[in-house]
């Protein structure tokens, strides 16, 4: 008789999380102390263990903003549609108990839209086996100082091969910043984002929904750049997949905790929409999601933010809802391309924004600013290549998972079916048709430009372009540096010219000083009781007559005449001793 695993519950995931945390290092040679502060941060929700009322959890992680919010949102691939189901933030317990793991030959992907409270980390990670270290690593601002987990992050990338982060940029656009000149705002910001990430993120006044910032860039008056991250994690159930993408995007920026960013949407800064392209989009039609309750006109939402309310039209659009239920990397490759297209926009600013700087260095701008923006440039492009070249290689490993997935037979979907079915007493329901298809225009998916291969060309290409605008920056930085130079030697020129008027000066009136000065003495000079007016002029102008031979002198050309003077003498010495040592011829007999 075969014994069925029991299935772990929340409690059990949350203790397990405890345990690994208590595991000090004279104890056990797998310690668990970079698990210590997500433990600390987990106690904070007295309702896993049943302490508590589960209404006192729902109002100490609750949001204060009153528009409506899905927290949660789960695709299940059917046979013929999708069914999409949502959830809000008080809805986990609802959660653990609807949702199903995928069966065999289907796929799920599950969407985490903003921070989530410890409960909803217990439910997911619970339900799909997940390893908590997808959880403490999008955490990773609850530890406060890096010796908590002994340098030890990041780990070996081939221990979590599943565990995928993508970084989405938003642009921040408004007329002007004014105030501060760039370098200084630079440094206020970037010492409120410290304050922001251990004031806010480390502390309960993030609440479920709110969004997230990793990382702010002043890139110029005009324009800031958001950085915000898309953790993936891959979980095998049986014979389907889930995907769990938890997203930092979640309500609008200035209902989240307050950040450099808030001053900026003060001032009327709008969040650019991360623009796509996909072929024949225009031939499409998408379903929105988006709940009528919320006043969009009231807020501007982040585009990646409403990304998981249409993921099926997504899907569709580039040609992959047949692989999905099968294929992880067909359920992901969509938020790879988003993330792909917020990084052509955000090189495509900062390469006008190094060229506009490279072209002011022939121009009157200071080079101290110039090498400042430039250096802020190229630190920002490093760490945008970094992220490049992990999502790379996440992407690799997650094709070569793909290529042994598919050995088995494929699965065809059926053409579609509307319904629409709101599930009462639960979280919201939806049963939708898979969007019109690329098949209606004869295109096939192996020649679109969303399959894997053409994916991670595009991932190269945009990793080989931040290394050029790096360069370029190094080169604006080298340009700059011997601008400054230049200005420099001809800062010394024009001291030595002025130097030089001032000896020459010198050599003027140093005599004159020094003829008033003998004079002026209570002595008899050349026997005469008084000197006369005119004995000033005599002596004067020979003192100031040899003060000026002594100025002009070059004392090397003068060596070098009276050493070619001594070797004439010397040479017309020779001929002379020469010429009297012969004999004269009329003295001979």
């Amino acid at each position: 008789m075969q014994h069925r695993k029991p299935a772990l519950t929340p409690e059990n995931y949350t203790r397990a999380i405890f345990s690994l945390s208590r595991r000090l290092s004279n104890t056990s040679a797998f310690p668990g102390n970079n698990y210590t502060d997500p433990r600390e941060w987990m106690l904070q929700d007295r309702s896993l263990f049943k302490s508590t009322k589960l209404e006192d959890d729902a109002i100490r992680f609750a949001s204060k903003s009153e528009h409506p919010h899905d927290l949660v949102v789960v695709y299940n691939s059917a046979q013929r549609k999708w069914d999409v189901q949502a959830y809000r933030q008080e809805q986990h317990a609802v959660f653990s108990a609807d949702t199903s793991v995928p069966a065999s030959d289907s796929g799920q992907i599950v969407f985490i839209r903003g921070s989530i409270s410890p409960s909803w980390v217990s439910a997911i990670g619970s339900k799909y086996n997940i390893d908590p270290e997808f959880f403490r690593r999008h955490m990773d601002f609850l530890c406060a100082s890096i010796h908590r987990h002994s340098y030890g992050f990041p780990s070996l990338p081939s221990t979590s091969n599943n565990i995928i982060r993508l970084c989405v940029s938003t642009l921040l656009h408004r007329d002007d910043f004014g105030g501060q000149d760039l370098q200084s705002q630079r440094s206020h910001h970037s010492a409120e984002l410290r304050k922001y990430k251990m004031r806010q993120l480390g502390s309960t006044r993030v609440c479920c929904g709110d969004s997230l910032v990793r990382e702010y860039s002043t890139i110029c008056s005009s324009f800031s750049v958001v950085e915000q991250w898309i953790s993936l994690c891959i979980a095998k159930t049986g014979k389907g997949w889930t995907v769990i993408a938890w997203m930092d995007q979640g309500r609008p920026l200035q209902e989240s905790p307050p950040g450099p960013w808030t001053s900026h949407f003060e001032s009327q800064a709008t969040p650019l929409p991360v623009l796509q392209h996909h072929p024949k989009m225009a031939f499409r039609t998408t379903h929105n999601r988006l709940d009528q309750e919320l006043k969009a006109s009231a807020e501007v939402q982040q585009s990646t933010a409403l990304l998981p309310l249409q993921y099926d039209s997504l899907v569709a659009l580039v040609n992959l809802a047949r692989r999905a239920p099968r294929d992880p990397l067909a359920m992901c490759i969509s938020l790879f391309t988003h993330a792909a297209f917020s990084e052509v926009q955000f090189l495509n600013l900062l390469e006008s924004k190094i060229e506009t700087q490279i072209n002011s260095i022939t121009e009157g701008v200071s080079a101290d600013e110039l090498l400042g923006t430039l250096q802020y440039f190229f630190h920002i492009l490093n760490r945008h290549a970094q992220q490049l070249n992990d999502s790379t290689r996440a992407l690799s490993k997650l094709a070569e998972r793909s290529n042994q997935a598919l050995d088995g037979p494929r699965l065809d979907i059926p053409g579609p079916k509307s319904t629409t079915s709101p599930a009462s007493g639960m979280g919201i329901r939806w049963q939708t048709p898979e969007t019109e298809t690329a098949r209606n225009f004869g295109f096939n998916s192996s020649e679109s430009a969303f399959t894997t291969k053409g994916l991670l060309e595009d991932y190269a290409q945009l990793h080989v372009r931040c290394m050029e605008l790096s360069n370029m920056c190094t080169r604006g930085i080298t340009l700059a540096m011997n601008k400054a130079t230049i200005a420099e030697s001809r800062k010394a020129i024009e001291q030595s010219e002025r130097l030089k008027k001032l000896t020459l000066l010198a050599t003027l009136f140093i005599p004159l000083t020094f003829s008033s000065s003998l004079l002026g003495m209570n002595i008899d000079l050349l026997g005469q009781n008084a000197v006369k007016f005119w004995w000033f002029f005599i002596l004067c102008i020979p003192v100031t007559l040899c003060s000026y031979i002594l100025f002009i002198w070059d004392y090397q050309a003068m060596q070098q005449y009276w050493a070619r003077l001594r070797k004439r003498h010397r040479s017309t010495g020779r001929d002379l001793k020469a010429g009297g040592s012969e004999k004269d011829p009329s003295h001979i007999v």
